[in-house]
C-alpha cells in the first residue's frame, strides 16, 4: 500500500513550491507556517515543549491504531523504515565541513581587515538585525521570513522588468553614497594603518 501510494505522489522541487507550480503544496506551506507561528506565539511555549507535545500526540494515535486494528482483525498500516546509509552520512558531513570552513575563513578576513568593505556590510548587517531583533521574537521573524521566501519570487518573476529597473536605481544611488563614505572614512584613516591594509 505504501509503495503504491509513494508511486503516486509527484515529487516538488522547492523551486515548484516557490514559484506556486504546485499551489497545494505552496498553500500547505503558508498554512503550516501560520499555525506554527501561532503555535508559538500565543501558547507561550518553547519549540522544544510544542515538538514534544506533537511527537507524543502522534505516538500514542499510531499506537491506539495498531490496537484497534488488532482487536478489529485487520492488518495495521505499514510504517515505511526510515535508515541513514554510511555514505549519506558522509556525504554530507564531508559537504557541511568545506562550508563550516569556507565561512570561517571569510570571518578570518573579516576580524583581521582584510576586506574593508565586507567588514563594513557585516557590521551594517548585524547592526541591522540587532535593531530588526528587539522589535519581533525570533518566532515571528521565521514566520515573516517564511511567507517571504514563498511570495517574493514568485512577485518578482511576474513583474521582473519594473522591479529590475527600480532595483538599479537603487542600487546606483547606494554605491555612489557608499563611495562616498568610503573616501571619507579612509581618507581620514592615519597611513601606517592604509600601509599595513595593503600589505
Amino acid at each position: 500500500w505504501f509503495q503504491k501510494a509513494r508511486a503516486r505522489m509527484r515529487v516538488y522541487t522547492a523551486a515548484d513550491i516557490v514559484l506556486w507550480k504546485c499551489k497545494r503544496a505552496t498553500v500547505g506551506v503558508i498554512f503550516g507556517a501560520t499555525i506554527a507561528w501561532w503555535l508559538f506565539e500565543k501558547s507561550e511555549l518553547s519549540f522544544l515543549t510544542i515538538c514534544c507535545d506533537v511527537l507524543l500526540i502522534l505516538i500514542v494515535v499510531q499506537l491506539i491504531w495498531v490496537k484497534i486494528s488488532g482487536l478489529l482483525n485487520k492488518q495495521p498500516r505499514q510504517l515505511p523504515e526510515l535508515v541513514l546509509s554510511e555514505e549519506m552520512v558522509n556525504n554530507a558531513a564531508a559537504s557541511f565541513r568545506v562550508k563550516v570552513n569556507n565561512m570561517l575563513m571569510i570571518a578570518h578576513d573579516i576580524t583581521l581587515g582584510k576586506d574593508f568593505r565586507l567588514f563594513f556590510q557585516v557590521v551594517s548587517v548585524l547592526w541591522l538585525l540587532s535593531v530588526i531583533g528587539n522589535f519581533y521574537s525570533s518566532v515571528t521573524l521565521a514566520y515573516i521570513g517564511t511567507i517571504a521566501l514563498v511570495t517574493v519570487p514568485v512577485l518578482y518573476h511576474r513583474h521582473q522588468e519594473h522591479v529590475d529597473r527600480y532595483a538599479g536605481m537603487v542600487h546606483r544611488n547606494i554605491s555612489r553614497h557608499y563611495k562616498i563614505v568610503d573616501e571619507n572614512v579612509i581618507s581620514r584613516l592615519p597611513r601606517s594603518f592604509i600601509r599595513d591594509k595593503d600589505d
